[in-house]
């Protein structure tokens, strides 16, 4: 077995680990993952830098997303489960960068044995989130508008995806042309590219409809300009900060046009909910994805070997679609 392990906090280059062979006792309640793939979230950089709402405390197994195949189980877990491809619930008790890994039984969902396991490891995280973004927080009807921005993003393509599938409409704001054609080419909705008279420009695509929702994945003005198209006491949900800022929402629409601003972090939902909730809400989602409805782009694969290429590649600006282990 290898896994990667974080001996300290601050700089992931310097004081990640690969070990190999380590303790590979299954106890009773938990089972034995052979891991297929597993991927690198922004997440897992933040939490090895120390910027995450989640404090590792080292040494710590890196790795929130993966599914892979239960190989062992203990005397205490249900035998049927050896032989199923399992999700790993991104909780932050076990790490997923590795060949295998032991988990608590209760921390894995069955999910099909069809479709590409790269696409499954990614159900963990995003399409969650994008899930609770789009139920937990305004009653959306088929023909209703949702604007974000990063909608070039995992989370702005499943948004996309999941909303076009409920009947939605989507307008996203992206940062180059480049990534605005992407989107098109992919059968997006409205695209619309950051810079000067945001607002406006973004007014003048909806021809005066409103938005029921915005999602704020990055902390800039972009979701002040996108707030301005908002119905009123309409809703800002924020589930990110790329730029490490709060979400820049105008006073005014604050105040005179009553703007709510919520917040989402799916790790509490995964704390606050019961394990048949987590495992129906999982499923459906990986359903979808092993029948083709919702994806992200994989730019590459690498073996964990490959660490360090695998870390770099991910940092790459630029870079258009998620990075993968797959053992």
């Amino acid at each position: 077995m290898s896994q990667l392990i974080l001996n300290a906090i601050g700089d992931i280059d310097k004081d990640i680990t690969l070990v190999t062979d380590p303790d590979l006792t299954v106890g009773a309640g938990q089972v034995l993952v052979a891991i297929e793939a597993a991927v690198i979230n922004p997440v897992d950089l933040m939490i090895a830098a120390g910027t995450y709402g989640f404090q590792a405390k080292p040494p710590f197994a890196l790795g929130a997303e993966g599914v892979g195949r239960v190989t062992a189980a203990g005397a205490s877990v249900d035998q049927a489960l050896v032989g199923r491809r399992v999700l790993i619930l991104p909780n932050y008790q076990q790490g997923t960068w590795a060949d295998q890994v032991v988990v608590a039984a209760s921390n894995v969902v069955p999910v099909p044995d069809e479709g590409d396991p790269a696409q499954l490891a990614l159900v963990g995280i995003n399409p969650l989130t994008v899930h609770l973004l789009l139920t937990r927080y305004v009653e959306l009807l088929p023909g209703d508008w949702i604007g974000q921005n990063l909608g070039n993003s995992g989370v702005g393509q499943f948004v996309i995806a999941l909303a076009k599938k409920a009947g939605l409409k989507t307008l996203s704001v992206v940062r180059s042309e480049e990534a605005a054609d992407r989107l098109r080419r992919s059968g997006a909705g409205l695209v619309v590219v950051d810079g000067n008279d945001l607002a406006e420009r973004i007014k003048q695509e909806l021809g005066g409809q409103e938005f029921k929702l915005v999602l704020d994945g990055t902390g800039d003005a972009t979701v002040g300009a996108l707030a301005q198209a908002l119905e009123f006491e309409g809703t800002v949900v924020s589930y990110s900060s790329v730029t490490g800022q709060a979400p820049q929402v105008g006073l005014g629409d604050s105040i005179y046009r009553q703007v709510k601003l919520r917040g989402l972090w799916m790790v509490n939902w995964l704390q606050n909910s019961t394990p048949e909730e987590i495992a129906s809400t999982y499923g459906e989602l990986a359903e979808l994805v092993a029948q083709g409805v919702i994806s992200a782009e994989v730019e590459a694969t690498y073996p964990v070997a490959e660490y360090r290429k695998a870390l770099d590649h991910a940092r790459q600006p630029g870079r258009t679609g998620k990075i993968v282990f797959k053992p």
